[in-house]
């Protein structure tokens, strides 16, 4: 499947709730799971702000890439995060995955990043 990495130097990205198991069959409650490691796949909703636009966007990252003490609210970082396009006979449209969330490091303003 074809790969679009994702520059996020030029947003700001926050928390909106915290990260939930993705549910692959919604009749039987079957959570989604990655191919090759086996792990318990999260739907992570963040807002991704670009030039003082807000959208709202779902980022997939497995359970050993989610930083446990999250709080929504908080600004996060998406290391690794690509955007993947889909299409079947339902419709199309981008997925996006990260391979991890954290929250962001702030600096303190004017700071030039030494102690």
């Amino acid at each position: 499947m074809r790969q679009i990495p994702v520059d996020t130097a030029a947003m700001t990205v926050m928390l909106i709730q915290a990260p939930e198991k993705k549910v692959k069959n919604r009749e039987t409650g079957e959570v989604a799971t990655d191919r090759q490691s086996g792990q318990v796949l999260y739907n992570v909703n963040v807002a991704v702000i670009v030039d003082g636009r807000p959208d709202a966007v779902t980022i997939v990252v497995a359970e050993d890439g989610i930083q446990p003490d999250l709080m929504p609210g908080m600004p996060v970082e998406l290391p690794g995060l690509v955007a993947r396009p889909w299409e079947n006979d339902f419709g199309h449209g981008i997925s996006y995955r990260a391979i991890a969330v954290a929250a962001r490091q702030l600096t303190s303003a004017g700071s030039n990043g030494e102690a």
